[in-house]
């Protein structure tokens, strides 16, 4: 369980690199994309401390809540893709490590 936050934080890292790159991602996309995939990468960890908080009983909402939280995530990574803001490469890693987080969460909700 502990590996999800470790996959978790090297998300956020890796977002955070690759958002913070002003001449990858052009002003007019700071707020719809940038601001919103920062804020998503440190919210999927805030909740997954939460759910490690909480009761095993009511801990399966919140990692639900995770997994939504990864799908919206990945599809605005493959929006980015689109539009060209970033690589296929960047992508294929982006992915990787949101997948990673994406397994592990529910792996973890699967035993409790």
């Amino acid at each position: 369980m502990m590996k999800v936050f470790d996959r978790a934080r090297e998300l956020i890292d890796y977002t955070m690199v690759i958002t913070d790159n002003t001449k990858r991602f052009p002003k007019k996309a700071r707020f719809t994309f940038v601001d919103r995939m920062q804020n998503m990468t440190l919210d999927i960890y805030r909740k997954l401390a939460k759910a490690n908080e909480l009761p095993v009983n009511i801990r399966k909402e919140v990692q639900i809540d995770v997994l939504s939280e990864i799908n919206v995530f990945l599809a605005l990574v493959e929006i980015c893709h689109k539009r060209q803001y970033i690589s296929t490469a960047t992508m294929e890693t982006w992915v990787k490590k949101t997948m990673d987080v994406k397994y592990l969460t529910a792996a973890w909700m699967k035993r409790t």
